[in-house]
């Protein structure tokens, strides 16, 4: 009888409330139906099948979508190593994406979902897997396998990178996908936080190959990595994990982001280790132009009497400017590495260690880019060189690549 009484006062004032506010919005703002029910309000009870960024099956009936894409890398390249010192020199074509993604929601989007998997080299294998709870309007929890919030371009995906590979200081010091727990709230429209747990890194080192855990695998022992990051818009709005400036923002925007993330690492060869690993990020668009940085620092600490700690820096800086609006854009990056007298250790994100036996590393990178559809189909023409520091007067080391890359996301 309550209810009903609600309803009709709602009803009478539905004239002068209705430029601003729906009968359903006001219902949910008494209690009287939750926004699920809401939402559900809202849609007829036919199916549809389109596209969005994906071919996308949407029951509005049951509150329910689902989303198929595909994301593929093709390239060709050739490296010119220096001679035993570095790489072999080597000519190839490679497949170094080829992937499969089923995402959606449930609950007229209270629920979301993503799976990810990688079909390179003729295997399967299992990238993202999440279910995410949006439990209000301005915060989330989600559970599963993702990324850690560490450097915002290895959270970017890599269909929608500037350059056909990520840089290498990225790379080393970014945290790869592991099994967790993440809690994120916007403070404002324009400030994310968010809190992430995930099952530790017993394999520290690499030394323990029967000890491992990270991406498919489970934790072995109660220690665990944990990471805090913010992100805001400083200026005006964008989506900083797309690099480039495809959309050709018309009024000039900036974004920052701020993440760390503590790691007690276990290795039964060697000792156990504390690990603090932070990323700072800036970027910007305006017009076709864009700017996008970073700076990351790592300490390891032996957590053992006597024992001498590692620490790691390095930053790059990527710009890009579209020639011809939406098309070609050019794009130039630089990247430093200060590697602790060769000491420093890479989070191996990339499957190798630049740092090892060498004293900084020094990148830079070029690309051309064209665009057929934005992020969704590209072609770039780059180059990268790479220089390994030697250490103790040891000769340099420089590392040459020309790429060709064509990828697609649809």
């Amino acid at each position: 009888m309550r209810k009903l009484t609600v309803l009709t006062a709602l009803l009478l004032l539905l004239p002068a409330v209705s430029q601003a506010k729906t009968l359903e919005d006001l219902l949910v703002e008494k209690g009287v139906i939750t926004k699920s029910e809401a939402r559900a309000s809202n849609h007829d009870g036919s199916a549809k099948v389109y596209w969005n960024k994906g071919t996308r099956l949407d029951f509005a009936d049951t509150g329910f979508t689902a989303k198929i894409g595909t994301q593929f890398r093709t390239r060709y390249q050739f490296i010119d190593g220096d001679g035993d010192a570095g790489a072999a020199n080597q000519s190839s074509f490679e497949v170094n994406t080829a992937r499969v993604v089923v995402s959606g929601t449930a609950l007229h989007k209270e629920f979301d979902y993503k799976l990810q998997t990688d079909f390179k080299g003729g295997g399967a294998s299992l990238k993202d897997a999440y279910l995410t709870w949006h439990t209000c309007d301005n915060s989330m929890i989600r559970m599963g396998q993702f990324k850690p919030a560490i450097s915002r371009q290895n959270w970017t995906s890599i269909s929608k990178q500037q350059f056909a590979d990520r840089s290498v200081i990225s790379d080393h010091f970014a945290i790869d996908r592991n099994q967790g727990v993440d809690a994120a709230y916007m403070v404002t429209d324009d400030v994310l936080i968010a809190a992430q747990l995930f099952n530790g890194v017993s394999n520290y080192l690499g030394t323990d190959p029967g000890a491992s855990e990270g991406i498919n695998s489970v934790g072995i022992d109660t220690k665990h990595t944990g990471a805090l990051a913010v992100r805001a818009n400083l200026m005006g709005s964008m989506d900083p994990l797309s690099e480039g400036d495809v959309e050709h923002t018309e009024d000039t925007a900036v974004n920052a982001g701020f993440a760390i993330a503590f790691s007690e690492a276990e290795n039964v060869v060697m000792t156990n280790w504390d690990v603090v690993t932070l990323s700072a990020d800036i970027n910007v668009k305006s017009q076709g132009f864009s700017l996008h940085g970073e700076f990351f620092y790592q300490e390891n600490d032996p957590d053992v009497a006597g024992g001498t700690s590692i620490d790691g820096t390095g930053f790059y800086i990527q710009a890009g400017y579209f020639v011809e609006p939406k098309t070609w854009e050019i794009a130039g990056r630089y990247g430093y590495l200060d590697c602790d007298n060769g000491a420093a250790i890479a989070n191996n994100v990339a499957g190798m260690n630049y740092c090892t036996g060498y004293d900084d590393v020094n990148t830079v990178d070029a690309t051309v880019n064209y665009y057929w559809w934005k992020h969704h189909l590209k072609a770039q023409m780059g180059f990268a060189h790479v220089t390994q520091g030697g250490l103790g007067g040891a000769d340099d080391v420089d590392t040459n690549r020309w790429i060709l890359s064509l990828s697609s996301w649809f």
